[in-house]
Order: structure tokens, then sequence, then C-alpha cells
């Protein structure tokens, strides 16, 4: 996959490929496994370079590309864009924001509902655990080790909302104490802070959420003055005022 984003930024240099902003933006292509992301003008000539591209590749590696497993997703295009990827791409067109592992991806921050998807995550993942047979010490480390970590992928991009974060923690409170989702405060034999506290200090050692979702913001401010080869490095990205206390 490494040679196909050569492919992509060597045509791009050449100037076969129209610039995405007049300054900044040089890396266009995101690739994880055999998924691809790649950005493009909605030009005719940029399509047929790209499919000529895609074709190429294909014809080297033997991987090739199945349109009808493609998609197009549209950022601020007109009605003769659209004209213009359904002839050239012959694919579905898809609506955007959308989804890209797992994330979505929108054109604004995140609101709550488009994040929900952490929060079903928690809830649906000791569904087949029979919640209720574990002892509490049992669960304790179940929310150690599983739910309390299941939200690090979606915190690493994206700064979660308090609202997710509070239906998080009101989850994993709940299965802690009492195996099930949602649990009334007589139930918590102790305070949620003691309980996210370090054992040496007294505590449970549970992750504290909010913390874990600060930590990856003060990544990266160090990111930022050591990753100059980073695709996001041009891009302003907002770090919260507490992650530039701590770092």
């Amino acid at each position: 996959m490494e040679v196909l984003h050569l492919m992509i930024e060597k045509a791009a240099n050449a100037g076969l490929l129209t610039p995405l902003a007049p300054t900044g933006l040089r890396l266009r292509t995101s690739m994880y496994a055999d998924d691809v992301v790649t950005f493009l003008r909605p030009t005719a000539l940029d399509f047929r370079v790209f499919s000529t591209i895609m074709d190429d590749f294909g014809a080297v590696s033997c991987l090739c590309t199945n349109m009808d497993k493609c998609s197009a997703n549209l950022i601020r295009c007109s009605d003769a864009d659209m004209a213009v990827v359904d002839h050239e791409l012959h694919c579905p067109v898809v609506p955007f924001p959308l989804r890209y592992l797992g994330l979505p991806i929108t054109l604004r921050k995140p609101s709550a509902a488009q994040l929900q998807y952490p929060v079903d995550s928690v809830a649906n993942k000791f569904l087949g655990w029979r919640a209720s047979l574990p002892d509490r010490g049992g669960r304790l480390e179940l929310v150690r080790a599983t739910l309390s970590a299941m939200p690090i992928f979606a915190m690493m991009s994206l700064d979660l909302p308090a609202k997710t974060l509070i239906a998080i923690e009101k989850i994993i409170r709940g299965f802690l104490w009492k195996g099930r989702k949602d649990v009334k405060g007589g139930h918590c034999l102790v305070a949620w802070d003691k309980v996210c506290a370090p054992k040496e200090w007294g505590g449970l050692g549970v992750p504290n959420l909010k913390m874990m979702n600060l930590a990856p913001r003060t990544r990266w401010l160090w990111l930022q003055r050591v990753g100059d080869s980073k695709p996001w490095k041009e891009l302003n990205i907002q770090v919260p005022k507490m992650a530039r206390q701590i770092f």
C-alpha cells in the first residue's frame, strides 16, 4: 500500500492532480490496512488520473479496485460536481459527514449524538458476559482491563464531550456495583472519585475517564514539536487550556 501512496504523491507533485488548497494540505491519502481514503478536487481530469493510478497499481500488485465497494463522499460540492463524480467514478455517492474507521468525520466538532457509538459499544460489551455471575472483584478487573479501555481509540483523535464521558461512566459504575447498566445512588458503596483514585491512595485504580480524555490532548502538544512529517502538522489543532497546563 505504500507504493500506492507514493504513486498518488508523485502525481500530485507533478501537477497531474489539482492542489486541494492554495497552501498546505500536501498529503491527500490516508491508509489503514487495505482501506484507502484519497481527497481529490471534483474535476474530470483528477478522477481520470486517479483511476489510471489505481488501474496501474492493480495490474502490478493484483490488488484491483472494486468500484461497487468504493464510495464517493462529497464535501461542500455543487450539483455540477456531483454530476462529474457520477459520470467519472461510477461508484455510490455517500452523504457527508460519515464515519471512517469507526470515527465520525465532520467539518465541525462532532456532537454528542454523533459520539453516541462509544457509549453503545461499552453498554453492549458486557451483555454476553453474564454480568451478574462474576463477583465484584471479577467485575472490577473487567472494568479496569476492558470497559475503561474501550473509549481510548476515540480519545486519541477526538475530544469527547462531557456528556459522552458521563454516560460511559454511568454504565461502568452500574456494572461494577450491580452487574447491570443502571444503578441508583444507594447502590454505589464508595464515591466514584475514591474508586478512581490509585490503589496507593486507597482507591480501586479504575481509570478516570475525564483525565484519560485529557491525556491524549497533551500528546498533541508534544507531537507538534517533534512530528514534522505528520500529515496534521500544518493544521491548527485546538488543545484545551488544562492540557496545556499539564504539558
